[in-house]
């Protein structure tokens, strides 16, 4: 029992291992140059290679890609929260992330009626878990270009509780996060 307890002491102090975007998640591929004729690509990750920390994506048609993840975007199940005006109407709607506008810091997601709508990253809830590119922090700019998971969403703030790379938690404004 002793020997145990003392493992499980262990296993609690250790550091949580890093942050990578999980295996079966499907990607739009976005801003590759040298092979271009594979950016708006789906595709699905079937792991990472540590060394390079490239993504091994497989694409529909059987080709496998090594891909950095900033050419990758994931195609997550989402809520939408804090809409106005006509698109009030979508507010709590389930959709799927099919685009990103790094300008605008805005997503294109199709509504489960097929519909696509241009929704400001503050107003798109990533699901609990999911794993994100941290973007745009002025108060702790080294988190930037890192992953945070998300842990749960405090709808009446609109900020995430995250935890980051290292095991820290703290609270970030959706639009702090990008899929």
């Amino acid at each position: 029992d002793a020997v145990l307890a003392a493992a499980a002491a262990e296993a609690a102090a250790a550091p949580p291992p890093p942050l990578r975007l999980p295996d079966d998640t499907y990607v739009k591929i976005r801003g590759l140059v040298g092979a271009a004729q594979h950016n708006g690509s789906v595709g699905v990750i079937k792991g990472v290679d540590g060394a390079t920390g490239r993504y091994q994506v497989s694409l529909s048609d059987g080709k496998q890609l090594a891909l950095r993840p900033t050419n990758l975007l994931q195609m997550l199940s989402v809520t939408l929260a804090g809409l106005d005006g006509d698109d009030a109407a979508h507010n709590g709607a389930a959709a799927t992330i099919f685009d990103y506008d790094d300008e605008a810091n805005m997503y294109g997601v199709e509504l489960g009626s097929g519909d696509a709508l241009a929704v400001a990253a503050a107003s798109v809830v990533l699901p609990d878990r999911a794993v994100a590119w941290v973007h745009g922090l002025q108060s702790a700019p080294e988190l930037n270009g890192g992953l945070a998971q998300v842990l749960e969403d405090d709808a009446a703030a609109g900020r995430y509780v995250v935890r980051v790379d290292g095991g820290k938690q703290m609270r970030l404004r959706r639009q702090a996060l990008k899929a």
